[in-house]
């Protein structure tokens, strides 16, 4: 899978574990929203470190 692809995935991954998070949250499920939670701060680095791969003329995230 090229970067651009891989950008992508996990962008749209971060987007909605955010809106998961927001749902068990408003569930009263604390510990399923740490975790959730916790996914997406992943995402959030791998997109960062992905971004710092990629060439300074692409579009970056």
């Amino acid at each position: 899978m090229d970067l651009q692809s891989k950008l992508e995935n996990l962008k749209f991954a971060q987007s909605m574990l955010v809106e998961i998070a927001r749902r068990t949250d408003a569930a009263g499920e604390k510990l399923l929203t740490y975790l959730i939670q916790m996914a997406h701060s992943e995402a959030e680095d791998r997109i960062t470190e992905l971004n710092e791969r990629q060439p300074a003329s692409r579009e970056r995230f």
